[in-house]
């Protein structure tokens, strides 16, 4: 193959379609956020997780698995390690619960969490006008409350369905 001839670009066949535009910007921006809360040691999920924390002093990590879409076996271990690494606790609630709380190192790991995460925000989306900000979230909180009832319908027993039948889209 000769090296010196470029590759025409490709035909896209997907680029009209919506969901396809939604999932690359999607990945594009997780992209971004991974890396950054790579470098305070978190992932994504985790750093969710402390923020869930922090909103709702004395909830439980099933209510925030609940919240997130979380299998409660995937709860586990992303708690443990929010534990080992000493930015969470957890009580007592009742019976068989447990609450959770951010410790003072938790709470300042949070601090730094909100302030990359506005950062963030304020990078991607800074320059859409406000009017287009508002469409935009009333459109994806329908998205998510139509996938959320698709699952929610094709699941056995609450659980999540198998995320590999859509991240095929």
């Amino acid at each position: 193959m000769n090296a010196d001839k470029k590759t025409p670009s490709l035909i896209d066949p997907l680029e009209q379609f919506l969901g396809y535009q939604l999932r690359r910007a999607a990945f594009g921006t997780m992209a971004v956020l991974l890396d950054a809360y790579a470098d305070l040691g978190l992932s994504p999920t985790e750093a969710m997780v402390l923020r869930f924390a922090q909103a709702n002093p004395r909830c439980t990590q099933a209510e925030i698995g609940r919240a997130l879409g979380v299998k409660r076996t995937n709860m586990v271990p992303i708690v443990t390690r929010l534990m080992s690494s000493g930015l969470l606790e957890r009580t007592p609630a009742d019976g068989r619960s447990h609450s959770l709380y951010l410790t003072a190192k938790g709470v300042e790991r949070h601090r730094r969490i909100a302030k990359l995460t506005l950062e963030l925000e304020q990078y991607f989306f800074a320059d859409f006008p406000e009017k287009t900000r508002q469409i935009l979230m009333q459109a994806f909180r329908s998205l998510r409350a139509k996938a959320e009832q698709r699952q929610a319908s094709e699941s056995p027993a609450g659980e999540h369905g198998d995320s590999r039948r859509i991240s095929q889209v």
